[in-house]
């Protein structure tokens, strides 16, 4: 079976930890599949596109979202979508960033180690931080259903931060569960209140540093410039754009 790339294809590995199942090729193109996600694919060449198909509509017959790299994205998600007997559009997509040479900026606060005490208030930011994405795409994206106990898991686990300024909280910033020697930044928010400060951007580079010398990458919104400029600025390179796709009934 052919080797997923831990930095490019780290969502698929975190996914295949979560319950998710990989469908691979005669010739080696592969997908990870896991409800309410939806299929990512991995390296999948143009003429293995209908084999994949076929396979994944064995293991995965109901998955309605499609996340790939380039035009054999938008292929597959056409196929798929004749073959599932239902419409497609495409709905933006995200930016995958490795960490090359970490730079901190000089910004007032102290990080640390979110405790049970702060789980009310992270639950709270981070259903508005998926509320303001929701809004920004114009379309809301599946999720876990009970974010209190994901922010309870990330909390027991030692994978979120607070950044404190003047004695209270003003942003937070998570981390994944390591992948092959990979560590995947994310969810990371700082309250309307707060923004324009800087206070993101040193909370995620603090946990970038905390986290060396494994590798760090995150992924951010396409529709979403300023995060790209600030990303970019601590040292992210970009990897990969990915391509989203929906599908949906037919009128």
């Amino acid at each position: 079976m052919t080797s997923l790339d831990p930095v490019r294809h780290v969502v698929l590995l975190e996914e295949l930890d979560a319950g998710g199942v990989r469908v691979v090729t005669s010739g080696g193109a592969s997908a990870v599949a896991r409800e309410p996600r939806g299929i990512r694919l991995a390296d999948v060449p143009a003429d293995q596109v209908d084999e994949l198909v076929t396979r994944l509509l064995d293991a995965a017959p109901e998955s309605s979202a499609i996340e790939g790299e380039g035009e054999v994205a938008e292929r597959f998600a056409n196929a798929w979508a004749v073959a599932v007997g239902k419409q497609v559009e495409e709905r933006g997509g995200v930016r995958l960033y490795r960490l090359g040479r970490l730079r901190i900026p000089d910004v007032q606060g102290e990080a640390r180690p979110a405790g049970k005490g702060d789980a009310d208030l992270c639950a709270g930011w981070l259903t508005e931080m998926e509320q303001d994405e929701d809004a920004r795409r114009g379309w809301t994206v599946a999720r876990s259903a009970d974010e209190d106990e994901r922010v309870r898991v990330m909390i027991a686990q030692g994978r979120l931060w607070m950044l404190e300024a003047g004695g209270r909280p003003v942003a937070m910033a998570a981390h994944r569960p390591p992948q092959r020697g990979v560590v995947r930044l994310g969810p990371i928010y700082t309250p309307p209140e707060f923004r324009r400060r800087g206070y993101g951007a040193a909370l995620t580079a603090l946990v970038a540093r905390n986290l060396q010398p494994a590798e760090v990458c995150l992924r951010t919104d396409l529709g979403n410039p300023h995060s790209h400029g600030v990303y970019q600025q601590l040292g992210f390179e970009t990897v990969a754009d990915l391509r989203r796709f929906q599908l949906s009934s037919i009128d």
